[in-house]
């Protein structure tokens, strides 16, 4: 996060500044005045620009709204008026984002809990912090799909049909934490787990090399109308939620507090517009499907669950915006988890990797998200 990008630093220069600063140095204490050596401020407004780098998953419904954030175009205006925003697209998984933000690629991500607490609790592999909660939800990100002719939709009888079947999920995802629950608190015995890339889970069901996966929406909405695979459970069969996070580098909290509001206060105004519903639901249409290359259909039925749905009906999600007790707490169970099946080195959050005092601030009503000047007034 370079405010001065490609700059060359010529240490022939370095010596010559440093013998005029000795020199002036030298005039100023025996009071001899040169109006050469005084230091000229940089005006505000000609400071560098700065690009906020962001990743994002469009096919992650949970985190839809950092998607309105990029189609709805909600930062401008918002952010500090010379700043800019580039995207990173992540089609394949949280992974790649997990990634792009370890080698230092994009400062900000949309991640699920499982690569949440991956990248933010390991020290040793970078700082990072939870600045905001992007969306809570019990069917969005926690899907188990089947093949056709198994039971009923969260039935009890749904738990124990997954005894001794194949089941395949991308590891490392929100979904894998949602399988791992299921069969724990169903003592459930699977014959086999199988790793598999959200890519591959198309050809696993079609080829009926697997019994059943674990996915998200809109993926779990997408296989369902081209493989005939049926849905088997969601969160509401065991009382589970599941939530999306916005993830920074903590030298983006740290340099750059003003544009990390001014994202937040774009980040607020789109979860807003997923909380509407009736005439006023979210434009589905602006869920860069395009990007996405899914039908509107698709998108419809990921986000409302039945293709039919009335738009009037309850989001298919809450949106907290900060880390409420409920879902400190559901962080906390999440680690205990993770680190249980060795995917932690401990359990626990780690001290200060929870950073959403910007967000509680601008709930409280004490940031006011206008930028004025190219500076976001606090």
């Amino acid at each position: 996060m370079n405010r001065h990008p490609g700059v060359a630093i010529d240490e022939s220069r370095i010596g010559r500044w440093a013998r005029s600063a000795c020199l002036l140095l030298a005039l100023s204490a025996i009071g001899i005045v040169c109006s050469a050596g005084r230091a000229l401020a940089v005006p505000a407004h000609e400071a560098p620009a700065f690009t906020l780098r962001v990743g994002y998953q469009p096919y992650y419904a949970e985190a839809w709204a950092g998607v309105l954030v990029r189609s709805l175009r909600l930062y401008a205006g918002r952010l500090p008026a010379t700043d800019n925003v580039a995207f990173t697209v992540g089609t394949r998984g949280a992974g790649v984002l997990v990634s792009a933000l370890r080698r230092g690629d994009i400062d900000l991500a949309y991640l699920g809990i499982e690569p949440t607490l991956t990248v933010t609790q390991d020290l040793a592999r970078g700082d990072f912090r939870i600045i905001a909660v992007s969306a809570v939800s019990r069917r969005l990100c926690n899907v188990i799909l089947a093949q056709p002719g198994a039971p009923p939709l969260n039935s009890p009888a749904a738990i124990r049909w997954l005894s001794g079947k194949r089941i395949a999920v991308p590891r490392g995802s929100c979904a894998d934490l949602f399988l791992a629950d299921v069969l724990a608190r169903g003592h459930v015995r699977p014959a086999n787990i199988f790793n598999q890339s959200i890519d591959m889970l198309s050809a696993s069901l079609r080829s009926h090399a697997v019994d059943a996966v674990a996915v998200w929406e809109p993926n779990a909405t997408e296989l369902v109308r081209t493989t005939g695979a049926k849905r088997l459970l969601d969160g509401n069969a065991i009382d589970e939620s599941s939530a999306a996070f916005i993830v920074v580098r903590a030298s983006l909290l740290r340099d750059h507090p003003d544009v990390v509001a001014g994202w937040l206060a774009a980040e607020r105004a789109a979860e807003l517009l997923l909380a509407r519903g009736g005439s006023a639901a979210v434009p589905l249409d602006r869920l860069e499907s395009r990007a996405a290359e899914l039908p509107q259909n698709v998108v419809h039925t990921a986000w409302w669950g039945d293709p039919a749905a009335d738009p009037g009906s309850a989001p298919p999600a809450t949106f907290p915006f900060v880390v409420t007790p409920a879902v400190s707490t559901m962080l906390e169970s999440a680690s205990v988890r993770m680190a249980d099946r060795g995917l932690l080195a401990k359990p626990g959050l780690r001290a200060h990797s929870v950073a959403d005092e910007t967000a509680r601030r601008m709930l409280a009503g004490a940031i006011n998200p206008i930028v004025t000047n190219g500076t976001a007034r606090r």
